[in-house]
Formats: structure tokens, C-alpha cells, sequence
């Protein structure tokens, strides 16, 4: 069995957080400030608003088939022919999100740190660490999360200090002078950012928990976290750039790291996208993991070599990196991704919970 032991609140949080968080951080908030200007911030805060919201949906639709997961309870909504296609679908859209994800890093350690390391060798060993990781148990996989999460808090901290040099604190000021319509047309790439959540499709049923409100309140308090991380990620931004340098610095967080200088340490930025590195492997091995359990279920039956299926979505991401090494090609699929996150963790859960209520009331008369 793939899953042996259950994983603790604390576990989820971790997962919630680190799969949210990833190559996004480097450029918040280049594409949520397109119309928004320094007011981007709030769309960023009203984009984890949104998350919040889809996850509610997402843990109603959980607390109703508490003991299965999405892949199993999906042939009791909409039936075994629908439920084996969304099934993939899901499948794919995890594969991609990993695929994304490489892709995108590899893309920034390439143009800012290794540039002579050839592009097979960078998304050969991303692919390589996430499938051996991605081919453990459920509570391997929050254990290892949750020593990455020391990763994470010293980025937190070098993010918060290196943000503190010189800036303007003008550039923040009058709040709200681009008026909402600007300000909610940013919202949905800042809704963009915070996928991730969507694991809970998944993993709810594998939650030990007292009362189910526990998994409710440790998912709000990641997503409310990572919204935390990335408003506070647009203000450093936004307090050290003018709108016209924010519209045309796609990494504006290397930038601020890279200009500002400790007695001791050289590079700020090459030591950051180091440590980052094992943050982003988080988004990659969780997506991978998920993308292989709802491939399994897609014949109604379980396939149960679960690291059979893994090596197998892992060779397909490799061979489909090794082709998306042109920033356009990459431009282009992180268009298409968007669109398929919008409509895989946002609309297709809540189809699903309006389709189960409805059956419900059906067969109760």
C-alpha cells in the first residue's frame, strides 16, 4: 500500500505551503502588476481571498466522502465513463504543473546562475530527485516536506532583510489610485500563484485529525501564509522599484537580492536560488506523486505499483523538458497552464460539489 501511515495537521500545513509557494516568488509581481501598478498588492491579497474560497469548496466536497479519495468517490458524481476521463485530465494537469515547474527554474538557474550547464543536465537532475521522492509513501513524502520547510523560513529571512535597503516608500502611495477595475484584472494571475491547495483532492481522507474542521483550519492557515509571503514579497518589490522597472524585470527578487551586499556573504542571489532549489522540488515531486495516484484510478480498478507509475510520468516530464527549452515554447504553455488551473482546481471541484449536492437532494426525494 502507498499509504501506511496517515499524516499529522502540521504535515498538511507544510505540503499546503511549499507546493503554493515555487518559481513565483522570483517574479511577483511582474505579471499581477500589469494594470494594477503598486497597487498589485492587493491584487495578490485578493488572489489568496479567492484560494481561500475555492478551498472551502474543496473541503465540502472532501467532508462528504471523507474515507475516499477524489480519484475513487469521483465514479460515485458523475459515473465511471466521465469519472475515468476527468481522472486523467487531473493526471495531466499535475504532470504539467511539475513539467511547469522544472521548466520555469531551470530556465532561471540557466540565465542567472549555471549558463554553461547544458539544459538536459538541469532538468535531468530535477526530474530524477522529484521521481525518487515522488515514488515513497504519503508520509514520506510530508516528512521530507517538512524538513524543507527549515529551507524555506531562511529564504523568508534573506527575502525580509535584503528587501529593507534603499527604496521609496511613495511608490505604495495613494493605495487604490488605479481604481478596482485594474486592480481585480490582476487578480486572476495573482489566483494563479496559490494553486497548489488542490492536494487536498486528494490527501483528505490520509489527514489524522480529531474533527475535520482541523484539516479545514490547517489548509486556511497555509493558503493564509503563502498570502502573507507573496503580499509581503509585492511590497519589498514594489518599495524598491518604479512602476516602469516593474513592467519590464520579469525575476524583480533577484535583483533586490542581488545589489544588496552582507560583510560575509557575496552573491546574495546565487546563495538564495540554492537554497530555493529544494523549495521548488517540493511543488515538483507533490505534483508528480499526484499526478501518478490519478493515473492509477483511471480504469476504476487501482493499479498498485505506484513507483512503476511514477518513473513512467517522470520519463514523460524529462523528454518533454528536454523540448521546451525555448522561452517562447515556454511562454506559450505557461498561457495554456493557466487557463487549465483555472478550470482543474477551481470550476471542476466546484461542477463536482454542486453535481454531488444535487444527487443527494435527488435521492433523498
Amino acid at each position: 500500500m502507498i499509504h501506511l501511515e496517515k499524516i499529522s495537521t502540521n504535515q498538511l500545513f507544510c505540503l499546503v505551503v511549499l507546493t503554493q509557494v515555487g518559481v513565483h516568488v522570483l517574479s511577483i509581481p511582474y505579471l499581477e502588476s500589469r494594470h494594477s501598478g503598486y497597487d498589485s498588492w492587493i491584487s495578490i491579497l485578493l488572489g489568496g481571498v479567492i484560494a481561500q474560497a475555492v478551498i472551502l469548496i474543496i473541503y465540502q466536497l472532501g467532508k462528504r466522502y471523507d474515507d475516499l479519495t477524489l480519484p475513487q468517490y469521483i465514479f460515485t458524481i458523475i459515473g465511471k465513463p466521465l469519472g475515468s476521463v476527468l481522472n486523467l485530465l487531473f493526471a495531466t494537469y499535475c504532470l504539467q504543473s511539475s513539467l511547469m515547474v522544472v521548466v520555469s527554474y531551470s530556465d532561471v538557474l540557466s540565465r542567472w546562475v549555471l549558463f554553461e550547464t547544458p539544459w538536459i543536465v538541469l532538468i535531468g537532475i530535477a526530474v530524477a530527485i522529484a521521481g525518487y521522492i515522488a515514488s515513497s509513501t504519503l508520509r514520506s513524502i510530508a516528512t521530507i516536506t517538512q524538513t524543507i520547510m527549515i529551507m524555506y523560513l531562511i529564504c523568508f529571512v534573506i527575502i525580509f532583510i535584503s528587501g529593507m535597503g534603499k527604496g521609496d516608500l511613495r511608490h505604495l502611495l495613494p493605495v487604490g489610485m488605479h481604481g478596482l477595475g485594474s486592480i481585480f484584472k490582476d487578480t486572476l494571475p495573482a489566483f494563479w500563484a496559490y494553486a497548489g491547495y488542490e492536494l487536498l483532492l486528494y490527501v483528505f481522507p490520509f489527514v489524522k485529525c480529531n474533527r475535520k474542521k482541523d484539516i479545514l483550519i490547517a489548509m486556511s492557515l497555509g493558503n493564509g501564509f503563502t498570502t502573507f509571503f507573496y503580499v509581503l514579497i509585492t511590497i519589498i518589490v514594489t518599495y524598491n522599484f518604479s512602476e516602469g522597472q516593474l513592467n519590464s524585470i520579469p525575476e524583480p527578487m533577484i535583483f533586490i537580492l542581488r545589489k544588496f551586499t552582507w560583510p560575509v556573504v557575496q552573491n546574495l542571489d546565487i546563495l538564495f536560488m540554492t537554497i530555493w532549489l529544494s523549495v521548488t522540488t517540493v511543488t515538483v515531486y507533490v505534483y508528480l506523486f499526484l499526478s501518478a495516484r490519478y493515473l492509477a484510478f483511471v480504469g476504476g480498478k487501482e493499479i498498485r505499483n505506484h513507483p512503476l507509475l511514477v518513473w513512467i510520468l517522470a520519463i514523460v516530464c524529462f523528454a518533454a523538458g528536454l523540448l521546451v527549452n525555448d522561452r517562447q515554447w515556454l511562454f506559450r504553455l505557461t498561457n495554456y497552464h493557466n487557463i487549465a488551473t483555472l478550470i482543474i482546481i477551481a470550476i471542476v471541484p466546484t461542477i463536482l460539489l454542486i453535481v454531488s449536492l444535487a444527487r443527494r437532494k435527488e435521492a433523498g426525494g
